[in-house]
């Protein structure tokens, strides 16, 4: 299979996924260290995360996995440099050739740490301070089994606002977690929760002051190592086979990646060429006047 990336991300991913281990505890520590992006995650840190949480598996002295982001944020989501980088230069539209590739490997770098997690025997806790939003909101957030977050933190489908709703409307774990009427409002407007909102509508444990983020997620981490590991691993068991009843197939998510990429929208063209133009943040803030000035003329029509 194609390694996605490119090669500088390839040779970074290892300092920017780092593992620390502590048997005596039982909980390992997993850190996304790419703090100038707001630990926005390339495809090779995917895969990255991916190997560690599979290797945290085999380890009968592990019994809490905890996910934690250096600096101000968790994660901005995916790097979305890295992404536009993979198509060929001139290339408008993709083909479906294209789009089975593309649809491949981005199932393997995105599922790839989802599934890990999702099927993983430790219980895993997130701490979440800043930006969670876009992929490590669908695929970090919602899928470990404890969340704390900090009261200041953002949560939710930002991409949305240029890329559409599906996801963020569709996804089972969210439907199943914050429930579907919320889901949807969060999807179609692009909102981000706040932490209080977040464990308000269920996706959050804790929320707390963000100055005892830190040690709360570790009070946490060490209450829960410290019971017995074959009681974990039966109650894990048992949350797994329930969790099954609610999955997605891979053809089902393909699906619907084809379906994007296959069918850009015109704001969507835009926000891509303007990210080519002058990167993301620019595109961002331009993308955001654009909606505004949208936003206004509507209200002046219908005054």
């Amino acid at each position: 299979m194609t390694v996605f990336g490119t090669p500088e991300s390839r040779a970074a991913a290892e300092q920017q996924v780092l593992l620390d281990v502590n048997p005596v505890t039982g909980i390992a520590t997993v850190t996304l260290n790419r703090p100038e992006k707001h630990n926005a995650l390339t495809v090779p840190m995917r895969a990255r995360l991916a190997k560690l949480l599979w290797q945290l598996n085999e380890q009968p002295a592990i019994r809490v996995i905890l996910i934690r982001g250096e600096g101000k944020s968790l994660s901005s989501g995916a790097e979305i440099n890295e992404d536009w980088g993979q198509r060929a230069p001139g290339k408008k539209r993709y083909t479906l050739t294209d789009a089975t590739r593309y649809g491949s490997d981005m199932t393997w770098g995105r599922q790839g740490f989802a599934q890990a997690l999702t099927r993983s025997d430790k219980i895993t806790i997130i701490q979440i301070q800043g930006y969670c939003v876009a992929l490590s909101y669908f695929t970090l957030a919602t899928k470990c089994d404890l969340v704390v977050v900090s009261e200041d933190a953002k949560l939710g489908a930002l991409e949305g606002r240029f890329l559409g709703p599906a996801g963020a409307v569709s996804s089972i774990h969210l439907n199943r977690i914050l429930g579907l009427r919320r889901a949807r409002r969060l999807g179609y407007t692009a909102d981000p929760m706040s932490g209080e909102q977040a464990l308000a509508g269920g996706l959050a444990t804790l929320c707390v002051p963000p100055d005892r983020l830190e040690a709360e997620t570790l009070r946490l981490a060490h209450e829960v190592a410290a019971q017995p590991a074959a009681s974990l691993r039966y109650i894990k068991l048992r949350v797994r086979v329930g969790e099954a009843l609610l999955g997605a197939s891979v053809p089902t998510m393909t699906g619907l990646l084809f379906s994007h990429f296959l069918r850009p929208g015109e704001d969507e063209l835009s926000f891509w060429k303007k990210v080519r133009q002058g990167g993301v943040s620019s595109a961002l803030k331009e993308d955001k006047s654009r909606r505004e000035e949208v936003a206004g003329a509507e209200r002046g029509a219908g005054a």
